[in-house]
């Protein structure tokens, strides 16, 4: 039986993920509490961050590959220290030791470049923690922090320690090798910007982290290291992400099996699937919370990839922000008061050209939080042309009675690089779990997840010999009046037959969320903030990223893993 440290609501000690929470100005500031508070930085630097073994080996005198002990933390450690409280996670069986790799990888254009990973062995005399274990590939969602690095599990000088203690706790510390990838560009990455959303090279980098993960447990073991000594590789392989960390996790899964790998199951959880169709819908209009910080991080990514996005950064970025250059050493927040980066206006309100004529400025938080009269990121006319190819070559999400595909034959160069990164058709053999909330103002789910679901349906409807394997999963209920032709819970293909409890699981999973969201808001309420804006703003880093976190452990624990 799972003991978990709570099962009702998130409090101030809930993780970070890696989508930070947003304020949004509305004439004065609106304060916003951090996802990962006072209090838990407070409470992990009581957490050991170093350990005995300083174990540094490079792997093969030829090889760029090389691996370093971090820390470790025993069981009463994760369960008292990481401040998870109010996340469903369970109680831990194992102890965690995290070494560091670095590897070598590629960039967007295919140049050498190298990266680092978190690896995390589980340790203890439990069965659990011994002998084969299956290995969690894990990708994270997006960061604008240079720094970021998930190694640094429970450090609260690092800004991965949120997302990084939630999947120790949640995965490493009940069994699983985890190998969670910082990404080309981040941490002691040479690489100076990150491929974001480029969907071959976020693959690549995944691949090329986990062979060299893989290559180092068995060589470490050769070598008698002794933190690698009581367990192996079983070879069942599971890859889970949350955000962009759900979009890297269908891409890696697609390049696998084109590869022939083999993959236990996979758990893609509030990613941007749909690229073009997502891009379309923001350019029209519905800006997305966080729009100011994706942006940049996309734009230069495509930019290195294909070359022609932008002549210079002043073609698509406004004069006084041309400069842009994320990730960054510095924090948003510090670049938003330097005056690099507006907070979170993506267009100029009410522009002028006829173009953007009948167009929506979208739902509550694009019409708060999307726009400014000056102080906007991306140049009218550029946005201007962007839109002339929506009208021109729309999308087959944006239709009415459309094929639900990206646009057939689009001309402007951004659109060109969005559809070439869509992961609309991909369509995976093995289980899987997709998660998400469909009031998520950050990554839209109806048009993500919402489209990716309706095109598996479709192909298990047309050929039931592909025997999908396909879970669908809506963490939140609360609205479910307001859409009554929409469900919360679906399964495709053969997903029926999973033997997990999945009713009852469910039914925990939304019932925490609920709880969940009426801890924010009354926190807000209390602290004389706004319960809405306290909702959105939390709702896609702090609320659906631990409900996902739940779900895909529980599904993941069935008859995939060995009890």
């Amino acid at each position: 039986m799972i003991v978990s440290k709570s099962t009702t609501a998130i409090n101030d000690k809930s993780p970070s993920s890696t989508h930070q929470s947003v304020s949004i100005t509305t004439g004065k500031p609106v304060m916003l509490r951090c996802l990962l508070s006072v209090a838990i930085a407070s409470s992990l630097l009581l957490v050991g961050c170093g350990d005995d073994n300083d174990f540094d080996a490079v792997i093969g005198s030829d090889s760029a590959t090389s691996v370093k002990s971090i820390s470790s933390f025993n069981t009463a450690q994760i369960n008292t220290q990481f401040g998870l409280d109010g996340t469903a996670t369970p109680d831990a069986k194992c102890g965690i030791k995290i070494e560091k790799v670095s590897y070598p990888t590629v960039g967007a254009a295919g140049e050498r470049t190298n990266a680092t990973a978190a690896l995390m062995l589980p340790s203890g005399d439990s069965a659990d923690c011994q002998g084969d274990r299956p290995i969690l590939l894990y990708a994270h969602g997006t960061t604008t922090d240079k720094g970021y690095d998930f190694s640094q599990v429970a450090n609260p000088q690092n800004p991965a320690a949120g997302e990084a203690a939630l999947i120790a706790a949640n995965f490493a510390a009940q069994g699983y090798i985890v190998v969670a990838p910082n990404y080309a560009g981040y941490d002691e990455s040479d690489l100076d910007y990150h491929p974001y959303l480029v969907a071959q090279q976020q693959s690549t980098d995944m691949v090329d982290a986990l062979d060299s993960a893989r290559t180092i447990i068995e060589r470490q073991k050769r070598a008698n290291n002794t933190n690698y000594d009581n367990i192996d590789d079983s070879g069942k392989l599971f890859i889970a992400g949350y955000s962009q960390g759900g979009y890297v996790t269908m891409a890696t899964a697609r390049l696998l099996e084109s590869q022939n790998k083999s993959i236990t199951a996979i758990a893609p959880s509030s990613g941007p699937y749909a690229l073009a169709a997502f891009g379309d819908e923001i350019f029209r209009g519905n800006v997305n919370i966080g729009a100011s910080r994706f942006a940049p991080l996309l734009g230069i990514g495509l930019q290195e990839k294909y070359g022609n996005i932008y002549g210079k950064k002043s073609d698509i970025f406004l004069d006084k922000y041309a400069d842009a250059q994320l990730p960054s050493e510095t924090a948003f927040g510090d670049l938003v008061t330097a005056g690099k980066l507006p907070n979170n206006a993506l267009f100029q309100k009410d522009p002028t050209d006829a173009i953007f004529a009948g167009l929506s400025q979208g739902k509550l938080f694009s019409v708060l939080g999307g726009y400014d009269e000056n102080d906007y990121l991306i140049k009218t006319d550029f946005r201007a042309a962007y839109v002339a190819d929506t009208i021109k070559h729309p999308d087959g999400l944006m239709t009415e009675n459309g094929n639900k595909m990206p646009a057939v034959a689009p001309e402007n160069n951004l659109r060109k690089a969005l559809k070439d990164n869509d992961l609309r058709g991909y369509v995976p053999t093995m289980p899987t779990l997709i998660c998400g909330g469909n009031q998520d103002p950050t990554v839209y789910f109806d048009t993500n997840t919402g489209s990716m679901v309706e095109i598996l349906q479709a192909a298990s409807d047309k050929n039931s010999a592909k025997k999908l394997n396909i879970t669908v999963l809506d963490v939140d209920k609360d609205n479910a009046a307001e859409r009554p032709d929409k469900s919360t819970f679906m399964m495709i293909g053969q997903a029926s037959m999973n033997k997990w409890n999945a009713t009852d699981i469910v039914t925990n999973v939304q019932t925490n969320f609920s709880n969940s969201v009426e801890k924010v808001k009354a926190d807000a309420t209390a602290q004389g903030g706004v319960p809405l804006l306290a909702f959105y703003t939390n709702y896609h880093g702090g609320l659906v990223s631990p409900a996902c976190t739940q779900a895909t452990r529980e599904f993941f624990n069935q008859e995939f893993k060995p009890a």
